[in-house]
């Protein structure tokens, strides 16, 4: 399995212009947009100085919010679209450069298939988390040029609550990747074509959302409100739903869409997901054992 992901690690890497581009897009805009806008403007301009003295700089809002967005409905979905790119490159590329038929005799099947996952979530977990630091840092750095409050100090956190809840929302964050890696790699299988796959990913995502509009307006016509609660089973609605419970300490109210009513508790959000990634990873698994690679 080492050697699967090392090899598979390398791989994604040597894509250097899709990596550069697509996997480190928000650490690299993050950097640009705290330079530019948050730094070097207010330096410039006095009244934007002003503006900022008045607005104190939370650290910790600071290193969570690529996380919040993330795992957020529907604006994660949208923010996923450069990774989804990515993982198209990653699994379509593999068919429609003929690449599957030279690795696939030298390893099992399901251990390439899961190093290839492990990689690809794991490279965009990186990616966030130096946005996060980013954003982290360009506040301290803020703070100190532009003499604004700056906090909270360690001393006055809960500093076990506040990393459990980073930890919880980067396993989110994980498994809402490996599920979008899912739907792209089953993809893959059946279109064996990059753009093909971005699009219907994307699609997928779009669809999901719209599901839930349609159901707003079809239960209205239908008088039945309620019909738009279906949505909880869907992982989007879930992710935000453990997003909301870990930073807000309440359940996602669906963006207050009238009629909805079935806000889950936590522990039934995270079972969720873990079903839904179990079955989409274990079916991506099997599909890909009995596929004919070579047609």
């Amino acid at each position: 399995m080492r050697s699967a992901f090392a090899a598979e690690w390398r791989k994604l890497l040597g894509h250097t212009k899709a990596v550069s581009f697509l996997v480190l897009i928000y650490p690299v805009a993050a950097l640009v947009i705290l330079l530019l806008l948050q730094i070097l403007f207010p330096v410039l301009v006095e009244r934007a100085r002003e503006m900022m003295r008045e607005m104190p700089i939370s650290w910790t809002n600071d290193l969570l919010w690529i996380w919040n967005v993330m795992n957020s409905f529907p604006g994660g979905t949208f923010l996923r679209m450069p990774f989804i790119a990515f993982i198209a490159i990653a699994f379509a590329g593999e068919y429609q450069w003929g690449t599957w038929k030279n690795i696939v005799p030298r390893q099992s099947r399901a251990r390439l298939i899961l190093a290839k996952f492990l990689v690809l979530g794991l490279l965009i977990l990186l990616s966030l988390l130096l946005t996060s630091l980013v954003m982290a840092s360009g506040g301290w750095l803020r703070a100190a040029l532009l003499d604004i409050p700056f906090g909270p100090a360690l001393v006055d956190l809960d500093l076990g609550s506040f990393l459990q809840g980073v930890v919880l929302q980067i396993l989110i964050t994980f498994v809402g990747t490996l599920i979008v890696a899912s739907y792209a790699a089953l993809i893959a299988m059946y279109s064996r074509s990059i753009v093909a796959t971005l699009l219907l990913s994307v699609g997928v995502g779009i669809v999901e959302y719209a599901s839930s509009l349609l159901l707003l307006v079809l239960g209205q016509v239908l008088q039945r409100p309620n019909l738009v609660n279906i949505i909880v089973v869907t992982p989007s609605y879930n992710l935000d739903n453990v997003r909301s419970w870990v930073v807000n300490g309440v359940g996602s109210s669906f963006g207050g869409f009238p009629g909805f009513t079935a806000v889950l508790p936590l522990w039934l959000s995270v079972l969720i997901l873990l079903v839904w990634l179990g079955g989409l990873l274990g079916g991506t698994a099997v599909l890909f054992r009995r596929q004919d690679i070579t047609s």
